[in-house]
């Protein structure tokens, strides 16, 4: 019998090469690992759990994707950069970034299998809670179908250790991987505790209702999927259909996604945090009631979990002891859209930032970076007086002069008040800015003024609790907020708005006592609303909700291209978007710090743009080495 540093070995080894190496005899052989005890599982299922926390996983690149392919964000536009080329819709099939996420999936399922087989083996002890760890593990490998199905269709379905006779894998249809995913959290739920838990040190044990949880998340965007080609949406009318026949009537979705939703509900233990502050506080969160699926990551890379670098890739750079970068930013549409539609909601302070101090060698600096829309400048004041001896027309005398200072101060805003200087705080006219705001945002720099700082910063991942790129948190994957409002959906596309709202005011009850006193936005929504007002409204709250989370990406396009139009034509109507752009065309984008205009600078029509952008292209790694996808294999209009 193989002893358990075996699986060690196997986790380290997977860690280290791409996708196309999960199928090596080197660690095939280890793959026959048994477990003798408990003990021994429980370190490889930890050991799972930490290869969902790596950098194409759920640590940074998952939720870095699915930001950057949103149509909320800024990246600097450099054409040969892997984050530039999904903000500008412009994937090449060798993008980097794509090889490590379906790399990093594909790893993780890997170990699910290893350990799913190991602990059924034969030769395996036996324990108590070994079918508990089992559904862990299955929970897991649907977790990652379903984001491999989410960015790519159809993938190839792997469910047992890799040999050598089964390296060779073509695409599993859309539905065997929607089967196949409802399949696992199905028969996970079955052996899950009733309630999760998550002990110091060791990663998140989802739960029954977790698992059901997932379910109604999957059945709801099957849901609006079916929705979109109801609406005769052209992708979902015409692709999507096509790559899944199987396709059924979105009110039959909605009813199997209410069918769970009202278990998790009625039986779960999820409950919202009472403030969101405390979520994304910049501090440790070792446990929460918010939490559906967490990963356990930590910023100390020596201990058995994994990682979180999602401080490093969204908070300004320099912003703490740790390193940052700010490589994902909020768009000045997005921006202005959500500072205009929800005035004073805590949630804004909490997603976005403006204002920072700077660190130098780990510590404060003493200076702050001001960014989108605030101007600031240094200017001199006197703080003092002080005496000092001269000579003057050569006799000794004390004078007194100033003590002088720089201070930082902001002189200007853009102001997003209802009723205030603008017809539309969310999008405020050229004509209606000021004289600085016009020479510091609108249209009179040129391409070597402009800077990262014309951009805002996401805030919600700030800490200072980091080592290095590692911050000291966890890793929120799916939270309740996002259950509530998807629920939302479902009960509103099944004619029951009562229930709809009332979901909906929870979230937002919840962000009007998030900051230091109750604020007034968001206001509850009333039952005046018709379904198709509820329906774009949770499209919208869900964008701000969710910012920088986990499905920004699905979010844009599940109800089809046309949704997706609507947020990248407001980044096309924002007056000072549109300014600044105009204003690169003028001087040859000679800087990298200019604006995105879709589809691909007017040289697409938005069709065939749209349509390539539903889906990543299958990466050039899997290509490479997979005998069984050619191009020919490919997603469509790569």
């Amino acid at each position: 019998m193989r002893k358990f540093y075996s699986i060690v070995y196997i986790l380290f080894f997977v860690g280290l090469f791409s996708s196309c190496l999960d199928e090596d005899p080197k660690y095939t052989l280890n793959s026959k690992v048994v477990y003798e005890s408990e003990s021994a599982a429980q370190l490889a299922l930890n050991g799972i759990y930490g290869t969902m926390a790596t950098q194409g996983g759920f640590a940074q690149l998952i939720p870095e994707v699915n930001t950057e392919a949103s149509g909320l964000c800024w990246t600097s536009y450099k054409t040969s950069d892997n984050r530039c080329q999904y903000t500008a819709g412009l994937i090449p099939v060798a993008n980097e970034f794509n090889d490590l996420v379906w790399g990093a999936l594909y790893k993780a399922i890997t170990n699910c299998n290893i350990f799913i087989n190991s602990c059924n083996d034969s030769e395996s002890g036996n324990w108590t809670t070994k079918p508990n760890m089992v559904a862990q593990a299955k929970f897991m490998r649907a977790v990652c179908y379903y984001n491999l199905l989410a960015f790519y269709g159809g993938v190839p379905l792997r469910l047992e250790p890799s040999t050598s006779n089964n390296i060779a894998l073509p695409r599993a249809s859309r539905q065997q991987v929607i089967d196949q995913i409802a399949k696992d959290w199905t028969e996970a739920a079955v052996e899950l505790s009733e309630t999760s838990s998550l002990a110091s040190g060791t990663p998140t044990a989802p739960s029954k209702y977790s698992a059901y949880a997932y379910l109604t998340k999957l059945y709801w965007i099957l849901g609006c999927n079916a929705w979109a080609a109801e609406q005769g949406d052209v992708w979902a009318n015409g692709e999507l259909k096509n790559a899944w026949p199987e396709m059924q009537s979105s009110q039959s979705y909605f009813t199997k996604a209410k069918e769970y939703g009202d278990l998790v509900i009625e039986k779960g233990e999820f409950e919202l945090e009472a403030s969101m502050k405390t979520l994304f506080g910049g501090k440790r969160v070792p446990f929460s009631k918010e939490f559906v699926f967490v990963v356990d990551a930590t910023g100390s890379t020596s201990e058995n979990v994994g990682y979180n670098s999602l401080h490093w890739t969204f908070s300004p750079q320099n912003c703490s002891p740790g390193e940052t970068w700010g490589r994902s930013q909020p768009n000045k549409s997005f921006y202005d859209w959500a500072h205009g539609t929800y005035q004073d909601d805590p949630r804004l302070k909490i997603t976005f930032t403006s204002l920072y101090e700077k660190y130098e060698n780990g510590v404060p600096a003493g200076e702050y970076t001001s960014a989108y829309p605030l101007v600031s400048k240094n200017v001199k004041d006197t703080v003092g007086w002080e005496t000092r001896d001269t000579i003057i027309a050569g006799r000794p005398i004390t004078i007194k002069v100033p003590i002088v200072e720089k201070k930082f101060t902001i002189i200007d805003s853009i102001d997003y008040r209802i009723g205030g200087p603008y017809a539309d705080p969310r999008n405020p006219a050229i004509a209606e800015l000021d004289s600085t705001l016009k020479a510091s945002f609108a249209k009179t720099k040129g391409p070597s003024d402009w800077n990262i700082n014309d951009w805002p910063y996401f805030y919600k991942y700030f800490t200072t609790d980091c080592t290095g790129r590692y911050a000291n948190n966890n890793l929120y994957v799916y939270r309740y907020a996002d259950f509530l409002l998807l629920m939302a959906d479902v009960e509103n596309e099944l004619g029951n708005k009562g229930t709809a709202i009332s979901l909906v005011n929870k979230v937002l009850y919840r962000a009007r006592h998030s900051g230091s006193k109750v604020s007034t936005y968001p206001k509850d929504w009333d039952n005046l609303l018709t379904t198709e007002q509820i329906r774009e409204k949770i499209f919208h709250e869900r964008l701000f909700e969710l910012a920088a989370e986990y499905d920004g990406f699905t979010d844009t396009r599940r109800r089809g291209i046309a949704w997706r139009q609507k947020i990248l034509e407001r980044n096309n109507n924002h007056e000072i978007t549109k300014a600044c752009y105009e204003h690169g065309v003028a001087n040859n984008y000679k800087s990298d710090w200019r604006e995105y205009w879709y589809p691909n600078d007017g040289q697409e029509d938005w069709n065939t743009y749209l349509i390539r952008n539903q889906l990543l292209p299958i990466p050039q790694g899997e290509l490479s080495t997979n005998d069984d996808i050619n191009i020919g294999n490919q997603n469509p209009g790569y």
